[in-house]
């Protein structure tokens, strides 16, 4: 930024200076020979009365006579009426030629020494531009020192503020001046975001602590009971349920907290095949579709050699989809799921999502036009997130008047 800034203000010097410089001179070459042009025709007026009354005039320098003939010299016969400039030998010469009726006169002038004088003012004006343009320079490095040195101090401080301890601040560093402003604010907002960050790792850190306790202790009461107690078939199913809601819960709970820390890291999930997590995904979501009377479809298409996935995280995405199609499919229709080995698609016949809100619906707290209570807009986020996380691709396809189908691609780069 610096070194633009002394470059502008030297171009801007340079090309004021030389604009001023050659304007100037060329308005004064016009009034010049304006002038001398006025000058000598008087002149040639007081030559004329001078011969007239008996003088020599100026020999060698005013000639008369009939135009073109031999009394101009051979190169000036050609020159028209009016004022020149012209190089004979190693003199400047200026001209003046004027008609009154058939005679024609000339008068010339040396004009060298004159001419050299005026090179000589040219070439003061050149150095004075130049000077100008150092001078400019040497502003511009001032500038740099007291404005931008500022600057890019305090745009290193803040590239490195996240290697200082939290709380610091960069303001303190800076004069009281429109970057200690900056500075000032860039001190609050950073340090608000700090407290805000560090309040949500604590949370995380807290949630993951007091929740995996309870859990615990209730899976291990499920297993005192089983172990001390002779339960019912009934009874026996019950307890599996709750247990398997405790683990389920229990992994949600890693997931999430998976997410909020910025990690990508499954190794302590289990995993299964795309169909797997379909089968027990749809096994769970089919009493809830006969409550709706709703039909669930599966159509297959995997391989024995299919690669497998997380399963806390397959589960909440096709869990979050299945939900959204049972809720907004109509009653008596048809939800249609086929999978491959590393896709699923979800398809419903509700009424259909906008083309405007395709994207929309994966934002927190966005909701259809008829949510449920329980519907906080959130489920299409969560799977939005997940699948950025684990980089996998999850789109929506709905033309006007359904059907909605989403689809899960956990390997995109495979297309």
């Amino acid at each position: 930024m610096g070194r633009r800034l002394i470059l502008i203000y030297g171009l801007v010097s340079l090309l004021t200076g030389a604009l001023v410089l050659g304007l100037s001179n060329i308005g004064l070459n016009r009034l010049e020979m304006r002038l001398q042009e006025i000058d000598m025709g008087i002149a040639i007026q007081r030559v004329r009365e001078e011969v007239a009354s008996g003088g020599e005039g100026r020999p060698g320098r005013f000639f008369a006579g009939a135009p073109g003939s031999a009394q101009f010299p051979a190169d000036l016969r050609s020159l028209s009426p009016g004022f020149y400039k012209l190089m004979r030998g190693q003199r400047l010469w200026h001209v003046r030629v004027l008609d009154d009726g058939n005679q024609r006169f000339l008068l010339m002038r040396d004009y060298t020494d004159y001419e050299h004088s005026q090179t000589t003012l040219v070439m003061v004006g050149v150095i004075s531009v130049g000077g100008l343009v150092l001078l400019a320079v040497l502003l511009g490095l001032i500038t740099t020192r007291r404005l931008v040195r500022p600057i890019e101090r305090l745009s290193a401080s803040m590239t490195t503020r996240a290697s200082l301890p939290p709380c610091s601040r960069l303001a303190t560093d800076f004069p009281r001046n429109e970057i200690g402003t900056v500075a000032q604010a860039f001190d609050d907002t950073y340090n608000h975001l700090e407290l805000a960050l560090q309040r949500e790792r604590l949370f995380t850190a807290d949630v993951g602590h007091e929740l995996r306790t309870p859990m615990m202790a209730a899976l291990s009461a499920c297993e005192v009971l089983r172990d001390e107690e002779h339960l019912s078939v009934s009874a026996d199913e019950q307890m599996q349920r709750i247990e398997g809601s405790i683990k389920d819960m229990r992994q949600r709970l890693d997931t999430y907290l998976m997410l909020a820390r910025g990690e990508s890291d499954c190794l302590g999930f289990a995993r299964a095949s795309m169909a797997q997590a379909v089968d027990e995904q749809l096994q769970q979501s089919r009493p809830q579709a006969q409550r709706l009377q709703l039909t669930l479809l599966l159509h297959q298409g995997g391989t024995a050699a299919a690669p497998s996935y997380p399963v806390p995280l397959l589960r909440t995405v096709l869990g979050n989809l299945l939900r959204n199609a049972l809720q907004y499919a109509g009653t008596g229709s048809e939800i249609r799921l086929r999978a491959g080995d590393t896709w699923v698609e979800v398809q419903d016949n509700g009424p259909g999502v906008p083309a405007d809100q395709h994207q929309a619906i994966f934002l927190p707290f966005t909701r259809g036009a008829q949510p449920s209570i329980d519907n906080l807009g959130l489920g299409l986020s969560l799977v939005k997130r997940i699948c950025l996380n684990q980089g996998w691709a999850i789109s929506v396809t709905s033309p006007e008047g359904g059907p909605t189908c989403f689809r899960l691609d956990c390997e995109p780069s495979r297309k």
